[in-house]
C-alpha cells in the first residue's frame, strides 16, 4: 500500500512537472508582423515639391514580445505589445533624398478591445540612415534634410483583425517623421500620413522544445489568456526636481558645414504623480543659444520661461509633453511666443532620470534637441 501510494505521488509530481513545462510563461508569446505604408507628404518648403509630388511607399518588418504578465505593470495597460522595428521607404526622388531605412523600438498600446478586433496606438521612435543630405555642389535642392543620420518616429493609430489562431490582420493611419532637431541645416525635416496594412503572425518560442514534431500532438497557445486587468494605483504624491541638458545646433549660414553652437536648458520643476500611469507638471526654465550670437551680437542669448505639461508613465519610462512660453519680451521677440518639449525619460532609480526632448520655437518648429540628466531634491 506504502509503495502504491509512493509511486502514486511520483506520478502526480512528474504529471505537474509536465505540465508546468508544457505551460507558456510570460515571455514565451511573440510574434513576427510586415506592413505596407504609403501615403503623402505635408511639406512646407519650395524647392522639392516636384520630388514629392508622388507621395511615399515603405515597408516595415517588426519582431515583438506580447506582455501577459498579470502582476506586473503590464496590467494596467491592457497588456501592451513591444519590441524593435526596421523600415525602408521610398519618398521621393532617390537623387535628392535617398532611400530611407530605419531601425528603432515601438511599443503598441491597447485603446479597447471588441470581438476579435483590438484597437491600438503605437509610437515608434529610432534613428534612420542612408537619407541623402544637403550638399551646397551636389545636393543644393534639397531643403528638408541636412544630415544622413536622422531621427525617426512613426505614430500609428489602428488595428489588428484576428483571422485565425495565429495571424491578424492590421491596418492603421499613421505619421512618420525625419529630422535632426536643428543638429544641421537645413532641417525642415519631412513629414508624410498615410495608410498602413499587413499582416502579423503569432508563436510561442516553447514549442520547438515541447512538440517539434511533423505532426505535433502538443500544441501550446500563441496568444496568452488575458483575465486580470487592474485599475492604475492612486499615488497623489508631489516632488521637486531640477533638470540640466544640453545640444548642439546649427545656423543657415552654416549648412553644409561641421560648425555647431551649444545650448544649455536647466529647469526647476514641480510633479505630482496623479496615479501610476498620470502625472501633471509644472516649472520654470533658463535656455541659452550660442548660436544667437552670429546673428544678435548686441542682444543678450538667454532666456527665462514657464511651462505646465503632462507625464504618461509605464515601466521605467515616461512619455513628455510640455508647452511654455518666456517670461520677458526679448525671448518673444527672438524664439516667438510659446514653446513645446515632447520627450522620453527613463527613471535610473527613486532620484535621477535621463530624458531626450526636443524643445521648438514658434510653436512646432524645432530648436534644439536636449540630452539631459534629472535628480530629485525633494519628495
Amino acid at each position: 500500500m506504502l509503495l502504491k501510494l509512493h509511486i502514486t505521488l511520483i506520478f502526480t509530481l512528474l504529471a505537474c512537472a509536465i505540465k508546468a513545462q508544457h505551460m507558456p510563461s510570460h515571455r514565451d508569446f511573440r510574434f513576427l508582423e510586415i506592413r505596407g505604408h504609403s501615403g503623402n507628404h505635408l511639406y512646407t518648403g519650395e524647392s522639392l515639391s516636384e520630388a514629392l509630388s508622388n507621395g511615399y511607399g515603405a515597408l516595415q518588418v517588426r519582431y515583438g514580445w506580447q506582455s501577459s504578465n498579470p502582476e506586473g505593470w503590464q496590467n494596467m495597460y491592457l497588456y501592451p505589445a513591444y519590441g524593435f522595428g526596421w523600415y525602408s521607404g521610398f519618398i521621393g526622388n532617390p537623387d535628392l533624398l535617398g532611400t530611407p531605412s530605419a531601425v528603432y523600438g515601438f511599443i503598441s498600446f491597447p485603446l479597447f478591445h471588441h470581438h476579435r478586433h483590438q484597437m491600438v496606438i503605437d509610437p515608434a521612435l529610432g534613428l534612420s540612415y542612408d537619407l541623402k543630405p544637403f550638399d551646397e555642389e551636389k545636393n543644393e535642392l534639397n531643403d528638408a534634410i541636412g544630415s544622413r543620420f536622422n531621427v525617426y518616429f512613426n505614430l500609428n493609430i489602428g488595428a489588428r483583425y484576428r483571422l485565425n489562431r495565429e495571424l491578424d490582420f492590421l491596418y492603421g493611419l499613421d505619421i512618420t517623421h525625419f529630422s535632426n532637431g536643428r543638429t544641421f541645416r537645413p532641417n525642415a525635416g519631412l513629414n508624410m500620413w498615410g495608410f498602413n496594412m499587413g499582416l502579423r503572425y503569432h508563436f510561442n518560442t516553447q514549442q520547438n522544445r515541447i512538440d517539434n514534431s511533423s505532426h505535433p500532438t502538443t500544441i501550446l497557445d500563441v496568444r496568452p489568456v488575458l483575465e486580470v486587468f487592474k485599475s492604475p494605483e492612486k499615488i497623489r504624491q508631489g516632488s521637486v526636481w531640477i533638470y540640466g541638458a544640453g545640444g548642439l545646433v546649427q545656423n543657415d549660414e552654416d549648412k553644409g558645414t561641421g560648425k555647431q553652437y551649444g545650448t544649455i536648458t536647466a529647469t526647476a520643476e514641480y510633479q505630482y504623480k496623479l496615479n501610476s500611469k498620470n502625472g501633471l507638471t509644472g516649472g520654470l526654465n533658463f535656455f541659452y543659444d550660442n548660436s544667437l550670437k552670429s546673428r544678435y551680437p548686441d542682444k543678450r542669448h538667454d532666456f527665462y520661461g514657464a511651462h505646465a505639461g503632462y507625464d504618461f508613465m509605464f515601466w521605467q519610462l515616461t512619455l513628455r509633453m510640455q508647452v511654455g512660453s518666456y517670461l520677458h519680451a526679448r525671448g518673444h521677440d527672438l524664439k516667438g511666443n510659446f514653446f513645446f518639449r515632447p520627450a522620453i525619460k527613463i527613471d535610473a532609480g527613486e532620484r535621477f532620470y535621463f530624458q531626450l526632448g526636443l524643445k521648438t520655437q514658434a510653436g512646432f518648429k524645432a530648436d534644439w534637441v536636449e540630452y539631459g540628466v534629472g535628480v530629485r531634491l525633494w519628495q
